[in-house]
């Protein structure tokens, strides 16, 4: 147990060593610029694919909406136009052609 205990602090030791010879070198420095700016241009990009699908699905929506309205434009007018021709066809049958 006490033999674990001296290799873990001796193990510390030089861990510790290494990480502050490491930091004076600018090694970690350096390190954690690169992967800021690797996570910063991941973030852009994903960012980028995010704003187009956004504007994609805006797109569509828009679409769906006009496609709405000239459908329900088209059933109005085809009621007034099937009521015209309904009284227009029983005026025949009937034979009081109008």
């Amino acid at each position: 147990m006490a033999k674990t205990r001296i290799l873990c602090a001796v193990g510390g030791a030089a861990a510790a060593g290494i990480v502050g010879s490491l930091s004076k070198s600018g090694l970690v420095h350096c390190g954690a610029v690169k992967v800021t700016s690797a996570c910063l241009r991941v973030a852009d990009k994903v960012s980028g694919v995010t704003q187009s699908i956004v504007d994609e699905a805006a797109d569509i929506n828009v679409e769906a909406r006009r496609q709405a309205r000239i459908d329900a434009a088209v059933a109005e007018k085809l009621s007034q136009l099937e009521e015209d021709v309904r009284a227009e066809v029983t005026a025949q049958i009937d034979g009081t052609d109008a």
